[in-house]
């Protein structure tokens, strides 16, 4: 089992910090019914791209002064990196390799099992690695059986303190990468029951050389998107949708919510009337992630050129994983990758002290550049991505997808049952809305 899977939100999301408002859609057979979609993110964009397509007058409001919400391509280091979404995940049938096709834009194939680690003593023997992948390897396939068995209260932590030996440093090792990065939530907090129970397409995972940012660019053309809007109250009156925000109200007949998990939990937008006991429940219930990333650019490589990955091994450590930036962008780089408790615990240092921490860890010379990230802390934002929790099941995030009327639905990757956590997801799950929409049209 290699060490990385599903790997949701490693290097970046999102739109180019650029991005400006767009001109309005034009006419349309249908202009007289007006769509509002909450949320510039890939989820809200495909929504409005698909109602626009069929003529429909929609209106994007989003609080950032950019598109694509978790997705984020930075490219103030002289490369696009992205802070956020950043790899496609396999590619037999994913409509987001269909879409990157449609934009023109490059992918590269990651390979994760091209990976080194190094421990207090260096470089981990090569052997020693591959017995631990193996190790890993049945005891995934030993909690895969106790799922099956599990309780609605079991944690993944209590499975692997019967499956596993936690003390062994290249074992804890692949817990750090291959579940807290992966999932962005630690054993503790996930669910046993359901663990491994999301869907994956087939095939490689691709990365974009040049940003995410550009799917959200191809995706947001022609449309109207007002940003630096905040919504703060959605009311439902029956005969239509009042959405009040920072800049005023606007009146809808239709409104698709697309706003990250984190921003329903926090109860920042006010639902007039309040959301249904079950749909508030299910928000309750489920978790909400964090995956945050240290960014760090040189002036010449001191790591070997070949790997995709390069982990780091030891409880201490500040980051789990390194991406190798000279496999995708062709320059020293190196992308931190730290999730769950040791990602929230570390939000509160600053740029100096995140970088300090992993310069300290890999004996490196002071980078010529570096980037952080603080997805908790971003009020839009409020983490990274969404995970069955403890308590929780595959039916809180259907809950969470149906529409609270004709007039009131919901998008995001946390809609998506099978797909929750990834882009494709998010991007099903907009075009999903956008369908309802346009079947209930006479």
């Amino acid at each position: 089992m290699p060490p990385l899977t599903r790997r949701v939100f490693t290097l970046g999301a999102g739109a180019f910090a650029a991005a400006t408002m767009l001109p309005g859609c034009g006419g349309g057979r249908d202009a007289g019914e007006h769509i509002v979609v909450v949320g510039a993110g890939i989820a809200g964009l495909a929504a409005a791209r698909r109602l626009a397509d069929e003529g429909l007058r929609v209106t994007v409001l989003e609080a950032r002064e950019r598109i694509g919400g978790r997705v984020w391509t930075d490219t103030s280091l002289g490369v696009p990196i992205d802070l956020g979404a950043a790899w496609i995940h396999g590619t037999d049938g994913n409509p987001i390799v269909t879409l990157a096709a449609e934009a023109g834009v490059k992918t590269v194939e990651t390979d994760f099992y091209d990976v080194v680690l190094y421990d207090a003593g260096g470089t981990v023997d090569a052997g020693a690695v591959q017995a631990a992948f193996e190790a890993w390897d049945e005891i995934a396939a030993e909690l895969q059986a106790l799922s099956e068995q599990a309780d609605d209260n079991a944690s993944l932590a209590d499975g692997l303190a019967e499956v596993a030996d936690l003390d062994d440093p290249l074992i804890a090792w692949n817990v750090r990468s291959s579940v807290v990065a992966e999932y962005a939530a630690d054993p503790g907090e996930l669910s046993l029951a359901w663990f491994g129970s999301e869907g994956e397409f087939d095939g490689p995972d691709l990365i974009l050389p040049g940003g995410y940012g550009q799917l959200a660019q191809h995706l947001s053309r022609g449309l109207s998107i007002q940003q630096g809007t905040e919504v703060t109250r959605i009311a439902d009156a029956g005969a239509g949708v009042h959405v009040e925000t920072s800049t005023g109200t606007v009146s809808a007949d239709r409104v698709i919510v697309t706003v990250p998990l984190g921003v329903l939990k926090a109860g920042t937008i006010a639902f007039d009337p309040p959301l249904p006991e079950p749909k508030r429940r299910a928000i309750e219930r489920l978790g909400f992630g964090l995956l945050d990333k240290v960014v760090l650019a040189f002036a010449e490589p001191f790591w070997p050129e070949s790997p995709d990955l390069i982990g780091l091994v030891g409880r201490e450590q500040p980051v789990a994983d390194l991406v190798n930036g000279l496999s995708f962008a062709g320059i020293p780089l190196l992308v931190g990758l730290r999730g769950g408790h040791a990602a929230r615990s570390r939000e509160a240092l600053s740029d100096r002290g995140a970088v300090g921490e992993v310069l300290a860890a890999l004996d490196a010379p002071e980078p010529t550049g570096s980037l952080v990230t603080r997805w908790a802390a971003d009020p839009y934002a409020r983490g990274s991505y969404t995970f069955l929790a403890v308590g929780s099941s595959p039916a809180d995030l259907r809950t969470l997808a149906e529409p609270v009327s004709e007039r009131l639905g919901f998008a995001g990757e946390a809609t998506h049952e099978q797909f929750f956590a990834t882009v494709h997801g998010a991007y099903l799950s907009g075009m999903r809305e956008a369908e309802r929409i346009l079947r209930s049209r006479p």
